[in-house]
């Protein structure tokens, strides 16, 4: 274990160490994916021997992803073919948000346009709503959700913003916050985030106020979508600060288990440093080296 002055917060070598004193701490861990389970397509070093060393412990894990254009049952076959072995029923997405958001507002059986992909079963109609793609639709709908890829960005944008304008009652839903996420040789995607963003600003300037509804990391939806699974596997209550989120994002993964309530770990592996860390107002309760 290491300390600085400056952060005032305990520096470990790893959580797989850390745990061997403190599991009977917790009744469950949360694990961030990219950056902390998977990096570069590869898994983390030690991330299959903690995961294997938990699983026979019987211990309750979830892995949390603002990656909303695939089902939980597609990403984890992606991980499967990064050498992870991960379960369908192990993954909360983004997009799991939505359904205590339908819930809420009895928007079951509504219709609603989805911008993209929204995953392969939609988790848009595992929600109960009624989903549709097609323009000619879009009056007819009760709101609009903001997915990913493989849409025609001009027309769809172009077609949304005007809906809003003529119906600004209506409920814009954004799964994935993120600005941008990574893709090959060092480049970005622009994400459900920037585009909401986008048409929420030109909005606002056309004089039309539009607040959009986020379900990813670090807003509670996500949170609280995995609390209640947890909840529901083990058949009780459980205390939020006995749940540890571990992540390597201090705006996405830390501050949101921060605000949920849950404990919060930072894993020093390359996305934030500790000079990120010394500089944020975002800080986690704990800091690791290496899983």
């Amino acid at each position: 274990m290491i300390s600085t002055s400056s952060l005032k917060i305990k520096i470990y070598g790893s959580l797989d160490e850390w745990l061997e004193d403190h599991l009977d701490e917790l009744e469950a861990i949360i694990f961030d994916i990219d950056g902390v389970l998977i990096v570069e397509n590869s898994p983390m070093p030690g991330s299959e021997e903690l995961l294997d060393k938990l699983r026979r412990k019987q211990f309750p894990i979830s892995l949390l992803t603002n990656d909303s254009n695939v089902s939980v049952e597609g990403k984890s076959l992606s991980l499967q073919k990064c050498g992870l072995e991960i379960h369908p029923e192990e993954i909360v997405s983004c997009g799991d948000g939505l359904v205590e958001f339908v819930q809420k507002h009895r928007f079951q059986g509504k219709n609603f346009f989805v911008m993209g992909d929204f995953g392969t079963p939609c988790f848009g109609e595992k929600a109960g709503l009624v989903i549709t793609r097609d323009l000619k639709n879009l009056p007819s709908c009760t709101g609009v959700i903001v997915g990913e890829d493989n849409y025609d960005w001009e027309s769809v944008i172009n077609s949304v913003v005007n809906y809003f304008i003529e119906r600004p009652e209506s409920v814009l839903v954004v799964p994935n916050p993120d600005e941008y996420y990574p893709k090959t040789a060092g480049r970005i995607h622009i994400g459900a985030g920037g585009v909401a963003r986008f048409m929420q600003k030109v909005l606002n300037r056309y004089g039309v106020s539009l607040e959009p509804v986020y379900l990813g990391k670090p807003y509670p939806s996500i949170f609280m979508h995995n609390h209640l699974q947890l909840e529901k596997k083990l058949g009780k209550t459980i205390d939020r600060r006995s749940v540890l989120m571990i992540g390597d994002h201090l705006e996405a993964d830390i501050r949101g288990a921060n605000d949920f309530g849950y404990r919060s770990a930072l894993l020093l592996s390359g996305l934030t440093n500790l000079e990120h860390v010394e500089k944020s107002r975002v800080k986690p309760e704990l800091l690791f080296r290496t899983l």
